[in-house]
């Protein structure tokens, strides 16, 4: 299925294979919740040619199915780049397309401000990278990643792409796998911790295990571990069920085994005996989903950093 971004809006060719179908069933077919869909036609917003279109109008190919108001435009953001802001542009991008965007969050850098003194986040970053292509399109991440948690991110270019990528992460579909660096030895060295996260009273800022938390489900298994002078580091692999905040952190934590570098949940700079540079070795080393209008499974993997990379190469945790 043709689909193209023009204006504020987005604009669907029907294809053959759709002919005599309802009307509806072009926005189904961009994934967009059922509620939704109905708002949009309410309010006008679905038109065929320059007539508001009905849900049961049947389709012809070829014709064109405009659907309004998905399109938001951004603040002006160029002529104010805080100085110091690194590199150009300021996103390693992974994957891109008219509906979608994955880039490479670095450590250190917020996903988006928590007040008017966060001026460099990755919601600056990926918004100063559209402007400089000419775009003053709103994008807004799909998931969150801690400020100092490393890998690929994903962006909706239009409240449309939103939509259908959310339902995706409902879904399941949205694949998130992550690599950390943990202090210790996971008995057994594969499984599932499916434990529920609440706000831990007793620290400001931190989680925990908690009965009366959320539910959160981590899927794990140890890719190498190996042994230290003062016990066991090991490379793990996660898959997130849930997005619990810190929800890998605490996991692991509640195993013994927390993120080296992670001071929060007990993986301060001694953990492991690993020399590291600063922060925590947690990276989102793949994201996949389904292409929102083709259909095809789009696969992205995030390079490691140089830190992470050189303690792997050292300590031969490098999967074989």
């Amino acid at each position: 299925m043709e689909v193209a971004v023009q204006g504020d809006a987005l604009v669907v060719t029907v294809p053959a294979e759709m002919a005599g179908a309802p009307c509806r069933e072009v926005l189904r077919a961009l994934s967009l919740p059922e509620g939704f869909i109905r708002r949009l036609f309410q309010d006008g917003a679905v038109r065929v040619g320059r007539a508001a279109a009905h849900p049961d109008d049947s389709l012809v190919p070829g014709q064109r199915v405009r659907i309004a108001g998905g399109v938001e435009e951004d603040e002006p953001l160029l002529e104010r780049i805080p100085e110091g802001a690194s590199g150009w542009p300021p996103v390693e991008v992974l994957f891109e397309d008219d509906h979608q965007l994955v880039v490479h969050k670095p450590a250190g850098v917020l996903v988006h401000p928590g007040g008017p003194e966060d001026s460099d986040t990755m919601a600056h970053r990926v918004a100063w990278y559209l402007q400089w292509q000419g775009l003053r399109r709103r994008a807004r991440h799909v998931h969150r990643l801690d400020r100092d948690t490393t890998g690929a991110l994903v962006y909706a270019k239009h409240a449309y792409a939103a939509r259908a990528l959310d339902q995706q992460l409902a879904d399941g579909a949205l694949t998130r796998v992550y690599w950390a660096l943990a202090a210790g030895r996971l008995v057994p060295d594969s499984g599932v911790i499916d434990a529920p996260i609440g706000r831990d009273r007793h620290v400001a800022g931190r989680y925990r295990v908690s009965p009366g938390g959320k539910p959160a489900r981590t899927e794990y298994a140890t890719l190498v571990a190996v042994r230290q002078a003062n016990g066991w580091v090991s490379l793990v692999e996660c898959r997130l069920d849930s997005g619990r905040t810190h929800q890998i952190r605490v996991h692991l934590a509640s195993r013994g085994c927390p993120v080296v570098g992670d001071v929060l949940y007990g993986g301060g700079p001694g953990a492991g005996a690993i020399r590291w540079p600063g922060g925590h070795a947690l990276h989102a080393r793949w994201v996949a989903f389904h292409h929102l209008y083709s259909g095809r499974r789009i696969e992205v993997e995030a390079p490691l950093p140089e830190a992470f990379a050189t303690v792997l190469e050292r300590l031969e945790l490098w999967p074989r």
